[in-house]
């Protein structure tokens, strides 16, 4: 079932030299209890989207259907009742510096008048589930930068919302931290049944946690999928920039033809070059190769050059794909 359903959004903007449109026509369906990724260069439109989502913007046009309900239609005291139900994390945290994480987790509970001692067991229940029920005292000064995001997922909790939004959330942290929040969602999204939808620029995020993903690309729906097979062969310019090291296929790999392998599953454990090479006795070139988990699943790309001889080539071709090897080929 979708918990939330984007139809023909369109936003647009009025400047000093005519209208400026964000978003154009974006169609998106968000299972329930899934965690979505939405990822674009910056300047994409991810942050407008973000904010039409939970009609912080009002779309020029389109539909915005959150668990059943048209949001755009709503009076404000309705909307506001559904937006409880819609908790967002932040790059900056945005925590209150002079209330301890106990006190910041309390906060949302405290505006919907839920007396003190019953805020506050919610709280610390919540700390501890993000694991720092130890630092409910502690102010955010006094914390790390995981630290604070840990508190300020707790916070997005505390109104029991079925939806988390996750605006570049894990833009601010280092790659360890990163790699101990991501996983946090992930647990979170286990236990709970709670949908995440992921905003950001980072093609590894994307892989690390989401089993859907939107590339937003001017304003535009790219390509979406499964994130697996977007990794595997994008089709649209935008998921190819994301995918490729750097986002440069053409600086990278300029210069005649090349194949592009995607190992994943049991084909990542294997030496398929390395047996191949042995079998044909004929060198090939390794211009790029990484290895990396894409929603759990151990996934490798190589792009190579193959001999020049086209018989061999062919062969070689026929070989990875009867070791089942996904094959893609870039040409400059």
């Amino acid at each position: 079932m979708a918990v939330l359903k984007l139809e023909g959004l369109t936003k647009t903007f009025e400047g000093k030299k005519g209208n400026v449109n964000a978003l154009s026509d974006i169609n998106i369906e968000i299972e329930e209890g899934e965690i979505f990724g939405i990822i674009g260069m910056s300047g994409a439109g991810k942050s407008t989207l973000v904010r039409c989502i939970n009609l912080l913007e009002k779309p020029t046009s389109g539909s915005v259907k959150f668990d059943g309900k048209e949001l755009t239609t709503l009076k404000k005291k309705e909307l506001a009742a559904e937006r409880t139900k819609i908790s967002m994390i932040f790059q900056q945290f945005n925590l209150l510096m002079q209330r301890t994480a106990l006190k910041n987790v309390c906060f949302p509970l405290e505006l919907q008048g839920v007396p003190k001692k019953e805020a506050e067991q919610k709280a610390k229940e919540l700390l501890e589930l993000v694991g720092l029920l130890d630092r409910a005292g502690s102010y955010p000064v006094q914390l790390s930068g995981g630290q604070k995001q840990r508190v300020a997922i707790a916070r997005a909790l505390a109104t029991d919302p079925k939806v988390l939004l996750c605006d570049e959330a894990t833009s601010a942290l280092d790659p360890k931290t990163t790699r101990s929040i991501l996983e946090l969602l992930k647990d979170i999204n286990k236990k709970l049944g709670l949908t995440i939808i992921i905003i950001t620029h980072e093609m590894s995020v994307v892989q690390k946690i989401c089993g859907r993903v939107a590339v937003i690309d001017g304003g535009h729906i790219a390509e979406s999928g499964i994130t697996s097979e977007i990794f595997s062969r994008p089709k649209s310019e935008a998921a190819r920039r994301l995918v490729y090291p750097d986002g440069q296929m053409e600086d990278k790999f300029a210069g005649g033809d090349l194949l592009r392998l995607v190992f994943d599953g049991p084909t990542s454990q294997e030496p398929v070059v390395a047996d191949m090479i042995l079998e044909f006795k004929e060198a090939v070139n390794i211009i790029f190769a990484n290895m990396q988990e894409i929603d759990g699943i151990p996934t490798g790309q190589m792009v190579i050059r193959l001999p020049q001889n086209e018989d061999t080539a062919r062969s070689m071709i026929r070989y990875l794909q009867g070791r089942k090897i996904k094959i893609e080929e870039v040409r400059e």
